[in-house]
């Protein structure tokens, strides 16, 4: 294999010759090369100093040539390259283009050119000399600070090249220039070896062998005195020590006001774990780093905290002080040249942020982001699952993933070398503790707030009211997670920490005053809260026909839409989920569990009797308005296939039953000695009385006030108008807001319906003519939307509002019209109307 010499390796010509006169002519070019070496190898290693100082002759010859020096001495490659060869270009010089079998005399030949001081070759062809086994070993064990690091020029294994001289730190291995740095600092540029090497380990976070001191002698050298080593920097070095050939600038890891010169921190130095509440140690954090300029080495945190404030004492069963470090707002940890953590100020994303947000990189790409956010997602998981406190040292990292996911984990398969660098990769959902092999992996703050809120909410959402005393908090969550409750466990001290973190978060409320938690629930509008007195009525309809009045929880959806014909639709109501709607109607349906544990929606006694309630009058109306009273069990259980159970509903016998009913049902004894079930069916008075009152709100744009109201109906039509009849009798068309009454959602469309039939001079007209008459009205092509009004669908909009307007008729042939109290001229400018506030004045 084709090795390398240094051009500084000549021997003489009468050497030459009387090695190569004992080859045969067959000879190993290789094997005599090697002797050749053994056999020059106790001659001088320097040349004349004299013929080294002269600078070489630029020479524009493409041909190879040799200058044989005036004393004939051969230097073989020294172990360590003398420095003076640092002013000095080198080149490769390959030995096979000079010696074989047919240009051997050439190569003995005495030299044509001037003398030279020193070798000279042309850039084609490059020639190469072998180099001793030594200096290849020495070379295998650490890069030559004399070989170039051009990534142009690659090494193989049949060959090494040795390129032009370059500038001294040039080529030179980054730990030597590290060390160069160090020792800068130290008087006389000499410091012991134990001292270098802990600083070495403290400022560069990674360990220093000796063994990389011994490959830069020019560089540093060993000395030793009695029992202790020294390490200093060497005179030639440091002669030509400066700014530009000492690249390397060193960012101290401690505090220079706070710390004595040549503070040591030990990588082998364990953090203390501090037991604070968390609002006084991030006044104390911030008040630092103001003292600080904004940062400030994690190191010696420690040492800068006590000098202003009482010494942080290492407590069991407190928190790392470097994970409680960035539970402070606005603050974080950074790396500084990759090794020194440092505390400085940043913007702290809210933990509403979500998860998957990995840093940014390169090699990312749609699939490998995907992929580690599921890897986040397992890491999280197993330190919640399989760690105590939520802490893991690194080294146990890949044996504790693969007992849990029965499969290895291999940083390679998401673009990573080592599993450090993965877990770097996603800096929202992991923190690395501590450096070197005392390295520990934990949730990072912002992850373990979500976390609390979100087991949080879960267990508010399975509370009465959604909300709970805060006191309550660790039994709940002890009970939620089927194991003891321990704030430590979310990376805080106190739970008032926890509480603090959450308390500017939008879906809950912290009342601290009564000490109470609970879930943020919009208002509900007008609308809102009657179309959900009408889902009431909806439930209560649509459970009359189940045996036990309840439906499991998870049936309620497909089934309703089974009964009514359409979808059931929770935003109408101004809720977000089916259960936050069911909440808003405790009197109607409570949520209980079977002895499986699956939810079941149950009706309340008192909705209960108003289905049964629905149900005798249904089957009244199914037999002509009358039905014996001793048939009723069994007309009941025959047409709703179960029995009558009065006792289910709170009553000891049917006639107690049917006499809290006597409001909807009369029991009348006929001449036969039997009694008659009958229903009190609704007078034609009241429905005029009704009418009348919602004629006068329409004159009066929709609202007025209770006391003008009774008058106008007292000077109009000479009824009296009560309280208790706008809260009971009048429910479904008024509503009664302190001393105004107002239309309800449907009356209110059925006022626009009015005022657009006046408008064209009709008191009839086809059902897609009105459609298209009133958009154009309004502008908008998606009127009437029914859900604006509290009802799901335009039928039943119509259905309410049937003592204004009536339809009849199906599809082509559908047709509205109005009543006869609504058909006589409407005053817009009545005398009734509140003011140009009013809601309904358009």
């Amino acid at each position: 294999m084709p090795s390398i010499v240094r051009q500084d390796s000549l021997c003489s010509h009468v050497d030459q010759l009387r090695f190569f006169d004992f080859l045969e002519p067959n000879f190993d070019f290789k094997t005599a090369m090697s002797r050749f070496e053994r056999q020059v190898s106790w001659l001088p290693l320097v040349a004349p100093a004299a013929e080294l100082e002269s600078s070489p002759i630029q020479s524009n010859h493409t041909s190879d040539f040799i200058w044989q020096p005036p004393n004939s001495f051969l230097p073989t490659l020294p172990e360590t390259p003398p420095a003076f060869l640092d002013d000095h270009h080198q080149s490769e010089i390959n030995i096979e283009t000079i010696i074989d079998e047919r240009n051997l005399s050439n190569f003995l030949s005495p030299p044509l050119p001037p003398p030279m001081p020193l070798m000279k070759t042309a850039s084609t062809p490059k020639l190469k000399l072998p180099i001793r086994s030594q200096e290849k070993h020495s070379r295998a064990i650490s890069p030559s600070p004399y070989e170039s690091s051009l990534p142009s020029q690659k090494r193989t294994k049949s060959s090494t090249n040795i390129h032009e001289a370059q500038p001294f730190a040039t080529g030179v291995s980054q730990t030597a220039l590290e060390v160069a740095a160090l020792l800068k600092e130290h008087p006389g540029y000499m410091c012991p070896m134990l001292t270098l090497v802990q600083e070495y380990q403290s400022r560069f976070c990674k360990p220093l062998h000796t063994s990389e001191l011994n490959t830069a002698r020019d560089i540093v050298e060993i000395q030793y005195n009695g029992q202790m080593s020294y390490a200093r920097l060497t005179s030639t070095f440091r002669a030509t020590m400066g700014n530009e050939t000492l690249s390397v600038r060193l960012e101290r890891p401690y505090c220079t006001i706070h710390c004595p010169p040549n503070f040591v921190v030990s990588s082998t130095f364990d953090m203390p774990f501090v037991r604070l509440p968390l609002q006084r140690f991030s006044e104390n954090v911030h008040f630092l780093l103001a003292q600080h300029t904004g940062t400030m080495p994690l190191g010696s945190f420690v040492q800068c905290y006590s000098f202003y404030f009482p010494r942080l004492i290492d407590d069991e069963y407190g928190v790392p002080l470097e994970h409680y470090i960035t539970c402070v707002k606005n603050i974080e940890i950074a790396t500084d040249q990759g090794v020194i953590k440092r505390i400085q100020t940043t913007i702290t994303p809210p933990f509403s942020v979500p998860l998957n947000h990995m840093v940014p990189d390169q090699r990312s790409t749609s699939s490998s982001t995907c992929s580690l956010q599921t890897f986040a997602r397992e890491v999280i998981d197993l330190l919640k699952q399989q760690t105590v406190h939520c802490r893991l040292p690194l080294s146990k990292f890949v044996t504790t993933y693969h007992m849990k996911y029965s499969r290895h984990c291999r940083a390679a398969d998401y673009g990573f070398e080592k599993i450090l660098d993965l877990l770097i990769a996603i800096p929202n959902a992991v923190q690395i503790l501590g450096d070197g092999n005392k390295r520990i992996l934990t949730l990072t703050h912002r992850c373990q707030v979500k976390r609390f809120f979100n087991d949080l909410v879960r267990i508010l959402k399975n509370k009465p009211q959604r909300s709970m005393a805060i006191s309550e908090i660790p039994k709940e969550f002890a009970n939620f997670s089927k194991k003891p409750f321990d704030i430590i466990d979310f990376g805080v001290c106190y739970l008032d920490d926890l509480i603090g973190e959450i308390q500017d978060n939008k879906e809950v409320v912290i009342d601290r005053e009564h000490g109470i938690i609970k879930l943020y629930r919009k208002e509900q509008t007008d609308v809102e809260k009657f179309a959900t007195q009408i889902f009431a009525d909806d439930i209560i309809n649509m459970f009359r026909h189940q045996q036990d009045f309840n439906i499991p929880f998870q049936r309620f959806i497909p089934m309703y839409h089974h009964h009514f014909g359409y979808q059931c639709r929770v935003q109408l109501y101004g809720c977000l989920r089916l259960i936050d709607l069911f909440e808003e109607i405790p009197h109607v349906v409570q949520i209980l569990e079977d002895k499986n544990g699956e939810r079941i929606v149950q009706l309340t006694h008192e909705a209960i009797h108003q289905a049964v309630l629905l149900n005798i009058t249904q089957l009244i109306r199914q037999h002509d308005g009358s039905i014996l009273f001793d048939q009723l069990p069994k007309l009941y259980a025959e047409t709703f296939r179960f029995e009558l159970n009065y006792e289910e509903i709170g009553f000891d016998s049917i006639e107690a039953m049917l006499e809290s009913m006597q409001d909807k049902l009369t029991c009348v004894q006929t001449n036969k000695n039997t009694v008659v079930i009958r229903i009190i069916e609704e007078h034609h008075s009241d429905i005029v009385f009704a009418r009348n009152v919602v004629h006068i709100l329409m004159e009066a744009q929709g609202e007025t006030t209770i006391w003008l109201l009774k008058q106008e109906m007292a000077n109009r039509f000479r009824r009296e108008l009560k309280i208790e009849d706008c809260q009971h009798r009048l429910k479904q068309y008024v509503q009664l807001i302190g001393q105004n009454v107002r239309l309800t959602p449907p009356m209110r469309f059925a006022y626009e319906v009015v005022k657009g039939m006046r408008a064209c001079g009709l008191d009839k007209m086809n059902y897609e003519d009105f459609l298209i008459d009133y958009q154009l009205r309004h502008g908008n092509a998606h009127c009437p939307n029914p859900s604006e009004f509290g009802y799901p669908t335009i039928d039943r909009l119509f259905h309410a509002i049937r003592i204004v307007v009536l339809t009849r008729g199906h599809r082509q042939t559908k047709t509205i019209s109005l009543t006869d109290e609504f058909r006589m001229h409407i005053r817009p400018t009545y005398s009734l109307h509140l003011n140009n506030n009013n809601p309904f004045a358009k």
